[in-house]
């Protein structure tokens, strides 16, 4: 690989490495109040981590979101609030500014967890996005996704072989 390639190769995963320990910590500087944050695909109760997410023609084929366990109940409500970034839209070559979804909830006195879906639509952009989630002040995930769509992976590998 020459060294060109292997430092677009770095340019182009190094969002996902740096953004792959965001979800895997509770923000430090509110010890105690959430005690897990993971986003990727909700699968048999779980929140299987992925670095890539499949853009499905049917919106219902899969759930994808986050998931904030708090260390204990909560006492009052807490604001969570969520930002996802997608590249814009590609027409005639050219790509837009990102597009940005913004979303909040409330997590209520007692409760101890919150799932989020975050829902893709056939005609949101491919490429890098980044989810942000607060919880009250503090950032508890910061991470990037890359959305794919799968049939178009599925035949350039087959003409590939």
């Amino acid at each position: 690989m020459s060294p060109r390639s292997a430092l677009a190769m770095g340019m182009l995963f190094a969002p996902l490495m740096v953004g792959c320990r965001g979800n895997q910590e509770p923000a430090q500087s509110s010890p105690g109040l959430v005690s897990q944050a993971r986003l990727g695909v909700f699968y048999g109760g779980q929140v299987q981590e992925r670095q890539e997410i499949p853009r499905h023609a049917e919106a219902k084929r899969q759930a994808q979101g986050f998931r904030i366990v708090l260390a204990r109940p909560l006492e009052h409500d807490v604001r969570i609030s969520w930002e996802v970034e997608m590249p814009g839209s590609r027409e005639g070559g050219v790509q837009s500014l990102k597009q940005t979804k913004l979303g909040e909830s409330t997590l209520r006195a007692g409760q101890r967890q919150l799932d989020q879906l975050v829902e893709l639509e056939p005609s949101d952009p491919l490429g890098l996005w980044n989810v942000r989630v607060m919880v009250g002040q503090e950032l508890v995930i910061d991470r990037a996704w890359h959305v794919f769509d799968p049939r178009a992976r599925r035949r350039a590998l087959e003409d590939e072989n």
